[in-house]
């Protein structure tokens, strides 16, 4: 690539990519280089090649902060959707997306390389009408159960990159449904104890079971379960916790566990 020539343009569905990544518990602007989406972006492609990084999001719904995305040279976009989550939220992030890329493939002739960041079909009609202009159309996607297997998203552009290698989680992406309820209730269980207001307290198994019926949608017996699963695999650990005079019983991550260490630092936390 002509490193002289500022030739490259980026543009990121932000929104797509932070509700993809949200599932592994996995920040888009991590604190690691290695896993941080903007600052591994900038490395692969280089600093003195990219003309533009445009990432497109309502962020008002995102805990991502602008400012931290501005200093990174990442120009942002704010863009409203229904403010809602999951699989009621309309992501309209990637309308705005096409319409700038369109916008510059007319009005901007020395852009060659058009990298485009997400996973979304609508995507489609953009990668083929870059292509089909002569512009070198690369996408970046997070390849798990979420991607089309129908969509041949490659077949529009002339290179692919898998999103878990990329950002160096590839360890993640052929996490079966049981696998990420796992790695679910480790993260759960650990951010229990960072919270302000448990300082000091112990997270009883009781509660626990409650909190995985609750938040992770599961029956009685299926939260039983995978609270047994989490003990026997030494996941977590049974801690006592003395308080006024009394001693409180309660379970913990194990930090000395290699898999628990490594779904910690994924998630940004650091291990000491």
């Amino acid at each position: 690539m002509n490193t002289r020539v500022k030739d490259t343009a980026i543009f990121i569905d932000l929104e797509n990519v932070y509700y993809g990544l949200k599932k592994y518990h996995m920040d888009p602007d991590h604190p690691e280089e290695s896993h941080n989406l903007f600052l591994r972006l900038q490395e692969y492609y280089g600093k003195e090649s990219i003309r533009m990084m445009e990432a497109y999001a309502d962020f008002e719904q995102m805990d991502l902060s602008m400012m931290s995305l501005q200093k990174k040279r990442v120009h942002v976009h704010q863009v409203y959707g229904n403010g809602r989550e999951g699989n009621e939220r309309k992501n309209a992030a990637d309308i705005q997306l096409c319409l700038d890329a369109m916008e510059v493939l007319y009005q901007i002739p020395e852009i060659n390389t058009f990298v485009i960041v997400s996973a979304d079909q609508d995507m489609i009609p953009l990668l083929d009408r870059l292509w089909s202009k002569g512009k070198r159309v690369e996408l970046f996607c997070l390849c798990d159960e979420s991607l089309s297997k129908s969509a041949q998203l490659h077949e529009f552009c002339d290179e692919t990159h898998n999103l878990f290698e990329f950002l160096n989680i590839h360890q993640f992406q052929n996490l079966s449904q049981l696998d990420r309820m796992f790695h679910n209730a480790v993260l759960q269980i650990y951010e229990w104890y960072h919270d302000p207001n448990n300082v000091g307290k112990s997270y009883g198994s009781t509660w626990i079971k409650n909190d995985f019926v609750r938040k992770l949608h599961l029956s009685d017996i299926e939260a039983n379960q995978l609270f047994t699963r989490l003990l026997r695999g030494k996941y977590i650990i049974p801690i006592e916790i003395s308080l006024d005079d009394k001693t409180y019983y309660g379970y913990k991550v194990n930090l000395n566990h290699p898999q628990v260490q490594m779904m910690i630092k994924i998630a940004g936390y650091k291990v000491s």
